[in-house]
Formats: structure tokens, sequence, C-alpha cells
């Protein structure tokens, strides 16, 4: 649908609403979170993660938070704090919750999920490998610094919501960033800022990187500011 011819007069001003718009919505959007501040000062592990992660072996699954449990949303909905660098249990932990992600099915996990508020994430990357071989890879602290602002609606799902039918008003689908830029530091300290275009990758991105600001992916859904985006099917953009 095309715009209605305005009088020039008017012309000037909308442009200037519409620019300001699309900078506000790549930077700060008001229908995906905000981006981020720089690392906040990390605090060691507690007692009580210590215990959880200690649990089982690497290879032993960890149980997944639901968010219809009162204990488990509590946890779900608490934004997550960050990681020491070098801390002796991040490998113990990234292990077992790569072993969760896996059994699970799942293309991602964030570590909330698993009963511990910290800022850890695993990705399966769409963009790299091939159909038959999709790499996962973990990233810690990471945030979005900069989002496009064009959205896509498609379908979405959680480990941590579970799919039946005593559940029926949640919604499975939400709205993602086309694009986003991700800053985050890779087990061995180095600190990286990548561009993700490839958008389900992106998505994913998006999804794991919202629980650990204490928000699941029907939130999304719901928000009342998607008239100042650019909304495009999902169809457009097949997943491999």
């Amino acid at each position: 649908m095309k715009r209605p011819v305005l009088k020039s007069v008017y012309m000037f001003y909308i442009f200037l609403i519409a620019a300001t718009m699309s900078l506000q919505c790549k930077k700060e959007s008001p229908l995906l979170p905000p981006t981020e501040p720089p690392l906040r000062q990390p605090l060691a592990f507690t007692q009580a993660e210590i215990d959880t992660i200690m649990a089982g072996d690497s290879s032993t699954a960890m149980r997944v938070m639901n968010i219809f449990v009162q204990p488990d949303s509590v946890i779900l909905r608490t934004m997550a704090k960050n990681v020491h660098i070098g801390d002796t249990l991040i490998g113990y932990l990234t292990d077992r919750m790569y072993t969760t992600v896996r059994h699970a099915g799942g293309v991602g996990i964030a570590a909330p999920q698993v009963g511990i508020n910290r800022r850890i994430v695993w990705v399966q990357r769409y963009d790299k490998g091939n159909s038959m071989n999709r790499s996962f890879e973990v990233y810690l602290n990471p945030r979005i610094v900069e989002y496009s602002d064009t959205l896509v609606r498609r379908w979405d799902g959680c480990l941590s919501v579970p799919q039946t039918s005593d559940y029926p008003n949640v919604i499975d689908s939400s709205f993602r960033a086309l694009w986003v830029r991700v800053e985050y530091y890779l087990p061995d300290g180095t600190i990286k800022n990548e561009k993700i275009v490839h958008w389900y990758t992106a998505h994913i991105f998006q999804h794991e990187i919202d629980h650990l600001n204490g928000i699941m992916f029907f939130d999304q859904y719901v928000n009342k500011n998607k008239h100042l985006f650019t909304i495009l099917p999902a169809e457009l953009f097949p997943e491999n």
C-alpha cells in the first residue's frame, strides 16, 4: 500500500520525523530490547550456582526451567549477571549446557534456562557449515548493540515453554530484527563485535540474549510499537 500524497508544506517535517524514528529503531528500539550498557563488574559464582553446576558430570543434561513453574519463572524473569572470563567453572557449565540443548533438540540455550543466572548462551550458527552440520558456538557476556529497523514475524518456541494444550494462550510467534550487531567474549577471553546478517541466526541470538534480560519470546509479540517498523513475512527468509 502506497502512502497518500501529502501537501509539500508537510513533507519536510514528515521526512525529519521518519529519519529520527529510523535512527532510534536501530539504536534504541521501542519494540526490541534496549541496547545494553558496557559490561558490568561480574560477580563470582554463588555456592548455590556451584552446587547446581556440579550436580552432574559434563555429559549430564541439566533440568530446564519451566516458565509456568513459579520458582523457575523467578529465575527466568531476572536479569542475568556477567561472568568472570576465565573462571574455572565456566568450561564445566558450558559443557553441561551444550549437552542439555543437544539432548532437547534445541537451536540455542541460555544459562538462566538451566537455573544459572549468568550471561552465557549457546547458539546454533545457521550461517556456518552446511544443512547437515550446523555448528554450535558459546558466547560469554553477550550484548546486542545494534538492531535493524526491519522485522520478521515468524514461528518461535522455547525449551522453557512447554508445547502443550495446557497453555493455549501462549502465542507461538515473535517479531525479530532482520540483523543484529553483537558484542561478546569467547571462552579464551577474546572479545568480538560481529554483525549477524543471516536472519535466522540473528533470530536465535535475539531469543537467547532476551533470556539474559528476563524476556520471553511471547513478550515480543504483544508490544504496541510494531507500527514503527517495516515487517516482512517469514516466507521470504528460509532458514537454510
